[in-house]
């Protein structure tokens, strides 16, 4: 939304009773120190965003100089849409109406989204340009597609629970497959014992034993499958009485209006709802008599089958005092048989593992590539939005956007995993390890390839040992897969001359360089009004006036700036449409004068250029070169 500042009112505070009327082009705001310039700029931001992301600094800054009793009010006005006043009192959400009086709902404004605003300090400024790697830099970019951002957000977000989703699933199965390589490897040669004992020969009365036992073994199956089966009967029954119950309130929920002149519609379905309770009672009769009937079916099958299993036991206790010396061997025989029916269904159960695992492999594939696919968009929308504001920046200034090249997340994780694994150098390790793309570093680890990973980096066998070791025991191959490696965003400022120009990352440059290199971005970005304070600390003039003092002249007709200087190159050469001259007398601040640069040339000249005196001495010394 393109907006602007109309008016401020404090009430309370440092800056109890200002009250400002603001131009929608470049305002200055200057005053001596301590005579609350800051304070009025904070008190705009806070009119906005509120605190809850403030840093502890301009928390401390809000409570002292406007106090917890103080009320900022603020008037806005949005290009092409209605007017705003805004309410705020501390630690407390904004009230919003509209210019009428309305009051807005569901506004959130310390979201930053309905009004949205940028502002800074020197300090700010500086932070992002020294956080080469890290968030501060990317949001320059995010916060000016944030719907397009939120859509491929949400998608990112839904493919990643997949991803772990997924994720679970091979772990879980992959545990299995170790637990079934383990059970096979105790279960040991048990065909070839089986094999090697064959069941001894006995008189038919033996055989009858030996075939006596191996019923007993099938009688627990078979009672336990007509259980199951009584189980599930009981529940078919449970869920017919439930539909029942649903088409029996079906007529309760009719609520027809009597006398309607839409009597006739309601007719015809009162006729079709009869129909359908009555073609329910029809059926429901019949399947519950043939539920009925099934469950009885299963009474009639355990209570024969209970006589039966009695019976057999029976003669299984009769053949087994007969044949007490037989029965050490029949029963050993009888066991080996059984533990092979286990392996075989141990392998059987390995079988699906194995396919389970590979399915779950290739879906992880897709997914990893949808997901990549996402994080490749998002890297395009950057690079759309650095060339748009490499354009508005100027010449001395570029703005891209490396690929895939933040990596400290991966950094993190890996310093952290060296941390167990009993060797020294880390810094040199760590550098080589960096080399590694981190799915490739997760399968060496899930396949503790250590031949691989010693020939990948040759630290030496033994510490490549303790290394993947290290990593088995703090790092998770299935996540290490898909940690996020962000894009990195330069800031670059060309140092030398157009002719032969030298451009250098904002984190490397100096103090005022670091500012220099930001401003322009920062005036560019958006439509929204701008707040700096004392943006043009610790830069020589030279850069003010062709960086800052260019690119306000730039911006100054397409967003309102609101800027804080004790620097008269700004005002002056930037042609303010508004100037704010603030003083104090040690209890509270106050605006002393407002005006043009004309207006308030007497006070620039004192607060910003030294006084007349010096000024004029300046003068005539440049008047004589």
């Amino acid at each position: 939304m393109s907006w602007s500042f109309n008016e401020i009112e404090i009430n309370g505070g440092f800056l109890a009773g200002v009250r400002l009327k603001l131009p929608a082009g470049l305002t200055c705001i200057i005053g001596p120190r301590g005579s609350g310039k800051s304070t009025l700029a904070e008190a705009l931001r806070y009119a906005i965003l509120g605190i809850p992301s403030s840093s502890r600094t301009r928390q401390d800054l809000i409570q002292a100089n406007l106090g917890p009793s103080s009320i900022v009010a603020a008037s806005v006005r949005t290009q092409g849409g209605p007017a705003y006043s805004l309410r705020r009192s501390y630690k407390q959400a904004a009230v919003v109406q509209t210019d009428d009086g309305r009051p807005v709902e569901g506004v959130d404004l310390d979201r930053g989204t309905f009004l949205p605003l940028d502002a800074y300090t020197a300090l700010e400024i500086e932070a992002i340009a020294d956080e080469s790697l890290g968030p501060k830099r990317r949001a320059l970019l995010d916060d000016l597609r944030p719907e397009q951002l939120r859509e491929i957000y949400a998608g990112l977000s839904e493919r990643r629970r997949a991803l772990e989703a997924n994720a679970d699933r091979l772990r879980l199965a992959r545990t299995r497959l170790t637990d079934l390589k383990e059970r096979l490897e105790e279960a040991g040669d048990l065909r070839a014992r089986l094999a090697a004992t064959p069941p001894p020969e006995f008189d038919p009365k033996a055989a009858g034993y030996s075939q006596a036992v191996r019923q007993q073994q099938r009688n627990q199956s078979e009672a336990k499958g007509l259980t199951d089966l009584a189980a599930a009967a009981q529940r078919l029954q449970e869920q017919l009485e439930s539909v029942r119950g649903l088409f029996s309130s079906l007529p309760g929920q009719a609520k027809f209006e009597a006398g309607s002149e839409n009597d006739a519609i309601f007719a015809v379905m009162g006729k079709e709802l009869r129909r359908v309770v009555d073609a329910s009672a029809t059926h429901w009769k019949a399947l519950n008599e043939a539920s009925a009937a099934f469950q009885q079916a299963v009474a009639d099958a355990q209570s024969s089958l209970k006589s039966a299993h009695a019976k057999q036991a029976a003669t299984h206790a009769d053949l087994a005092r007969q044949n007490e010396s037989a029965n050490a061997q029949v029963l050993a025989h009888a066991q080996l048989e059984e533990e092979v029916r286990k392996l075989d269904q141990i392998e059987h159960e390995l079988r699906e593992v194995r396919t389970e695992i590979g399915q779950l492999e290739a879906e992880r594939i897709r997914l990893k590539g949808d997901y990549l696919l996402a994080q490749e968009e998002i890297s395009e929308l950057r690079e759309g939005v650095a060339a748009l504001l490499a354009e508005e920046t100027g010449p001395n200034v570029q703005v891209t956007v490396a690929r895939n090249a933040d990596n400290l997340a991966y950094q993190q994780i890996l310093t952290d995993g060296l941390r167990g694994a009993r060797v020294r150098n880390h810094d040199e390790i760590l550098a080589k390890l960096m080399t590694i793309r981190p799915e490739d570093l997760a399968q060496m680890i899930q396949q503790q390839d250590t031949g691989g990973f010693e020939q990948y980096l040759g630290f030496g066998a033994e510490r490549s040992r303790r290394i993947l070791e290290g990593f088995r025991g703090s790092i998770d191959p299935l996540a290490l897969e898909i940690i996020n490696i962000d894009d990195r965003v330069r800031i670059e400022l060309n140092v030398s001359t157009s002719a032969n120009p030298y451009f250098k990352d904002a984190a490397e440059l100096s103090r005022g360089q670091k500012c220099t290199a930001l401003l322009p971005l920062l005036l560019a970005r958006r439509h929204c009004p701008l707040i700096a304070d004392q943006p043009e600390d610790n830069l020589d003039n030279h850069f003010i006036y062709e960086t800052v003092v260019t690119a306000i002249r730039r911006m100054r007709d397409r967003r309102q700036l609101i800027l804080v200087t004790h620097n008269a190159n700004i005002p002056v050469l930037g042609e303010a449409d508004l100037v704010v001259v603030m003083n104090s007398d040690g209890r509270v601040g106050y605006v002393e004068k407002t005006g043009s640069v004309d207006d308030c040339q007497g006070e620039i000249i004192d607060l910003l250029e030294g006084g007349r005196e010096a000024f004029d001495r300046r003068s005539a010394r440049y008047g004589h070169k």
